[in-house]
C-alpha cells in the first residue's frame, strides 16, 4: 500500500509518500506526477520519501525518471537514502539478477549444463 499526499504551495509542489513504492502503486505515483506537471511551471517539485520502506525495480525506474526531469528526491531512512544517492550519482541500482551476472561462481539457470558424470 502507498499513500500519496500532495502539498501545493506557491514555491513548490511536494508529493509525500508513505508505505511501499511497488506494483500498481508505481503507476499511481506516475499518474499523480504527470498530472501535476502541468501546474508546476516555474516551481520546485519535491518527492518526500521519508516514510517509504520499500521500492521495487519498477519504482526505482520511476524515481530515476522523475529525478532526470528535475524532481528533488528526499529520503530519511538509510536504505532509501542510499537508493537516492545511487540515483543522484547515476549509479546503476543493484539487483539480484545484476549481482548474479557479475559472479562467476553462480550458476545461471538460463544456460544448459552437461550432466554430471561420476566415476565408478
Amino acid at each position: 500500500m502507498l499513500k500519496i499526499t500532495l502539498h501545493d504551495s506557491a514555491g513548490e509542489l511536494r508529493l509525500r509518500l508513505e508505505g511501499r513504492l511497488s506494483g500498481a502503486w508505481v503507476g499511481e505515483l506516475r499518474q499523480c506526477w504527470l498530472t501535476a506537471l502541468s501546474t508546476t511551471q516555474g516551481r520546485k517539485t519535491v518527492l518526500d520519501l521519508g516514510e517509504v520502506d520499500y521500492v521495487d525495480a519498477e519504482g526505482q525506474s520511476l524515481l530515476v525518471e522523475m529525478f532526470q526531469h528535475g524532481v528533488s528526491l528526499q529520503a530519511v531512512t538509510p536504505l532509501i537514502r542510499e537508493l537516492v544517492q545511487e540515483i543522484e550519482h547515476g549509479e546503476r541500482c543493484a539487483t539480484v539478477e545484476g549481482a548474479r551476472a557479475q559472479r562467476s561462481d553462480v550458476l545461471d539457470s538460463n544456460h544448459a549444463v552437461a550432466p554430471h558424470r561420476r566415476a565408478l
